[in-house]
């Protein structure tokens, strides 16, 4: 498993940083705007670094019938209405609650969240394939879901690190150590996202709404208010854990039950 997750993170980061570092180094030395054309031609395959990564190493090591169902689950947009309803509400609340501490603002019409989400799906969703959809997951063969989401939350972040360097990037104005902590917030979401509809899909469309929504709800990157969002997540993680474990020790009993009632 550690030989997997090292190949998938160094291919990852090696694209993702080569990208984006080129992006640092010409927009520091003013030869290239960010915002252009060609800033974002080099933007978009470093964001799709972790999609991209797993796809090919999934093609590379896998069986056929494992690639096949990884692809399926990334495409699989036919979920219980309620699942949705659950995701959207979930990246609402998260983006909205901090305006009630004081930690964002709404600057722009709620609509504009619709309008620009498939753009978004594109500048942010897509990397779930990667994070969510394999990293995660792999992690937990081994550590608990808490433990895997606070390692996925860390990758997450430094992955992201070039970004603060990219002359006219949004974040140069975003605190770091805020993004950090909201990062962790978010993977905690997720994971819940992710462990309640088993979803690659459904973790994308998250991802890209969080996206949208602080188009909206504008943050102000105080270290503070992160720590408040990331309570939220941690209760609904919580609260989701304790739920599903105790539901799977009913299921055990119940298995036990009509396993000894067969015997007899």
């Amino acid at each position: 498993m550690e030989k997997e997750v090292g190949r998938y993170l160094f291919y990852t980061f090696t694209l993702t940083w080569t990208f984006w570092g080129g992006l640092v180094i010409l927009t520091q030395f003013d030869l290239l705007k960010f915002g252009t054309a060609l800033s974002i031609i080099l933007l978009i395959p470093g964001g799709l670094a972790p999609a991209i990564t797993v796809i090919w190493l999934k093609k590379k090591y896998s069986s056929k019938e494992e690639f096949n169902s990884f692809i399926s689950n990334i495409k699989n947009y036919r979920h219980p209405l309620a699942w949705y309803l659950f995701t959207v509400g979930l990246a609402f609340v998260a983006c909205f609650l901090p305006t009630l501490w004081g930690g964002a603002s709404m600057e722009k019409p709620l609509y504009l969240a619709l309008i620009n989400l498939p753009i978004m799906i594109i500048g942010g969703g897509l990397e779930e394939i990667g994070w969510r959809g394999y990293l995660q997951p792999t992690l937990q063969k081994k550590w608990s879901s808490f433990t895997s989401t606070l390692i996925v939350g860390g990758i997450w972040a430094i992955w992201h690190l070039p970004l603060w360097f990219i002359v006219g990037s949004n974040q140069m104005s975003m605190n770091f150590l805020w993004f950090t902590v909201t990062a962790m917030a978010l993977s905690f979401l997720m994971t819940v996202i992710y462990l309640t509809t088993k979803s690659i899909f459904l973790c994308i469309i998250f991802h890209a709404l969080i996206n949208s929504l602080w188009e909206v709800y504008i943050p102000d990157t105080n270290v503070l208010s992160a720590l408040f969002t990331i309570l939220f997540a941690l209760v609904i993680f919580t609260a989701f854990d304790f739920y599903r474990k105790k539901k799977n020790t009913k299921t055990q009993h119940l298995k036990a039950t009509i396993v000894e009632q067969e015997r007899t």
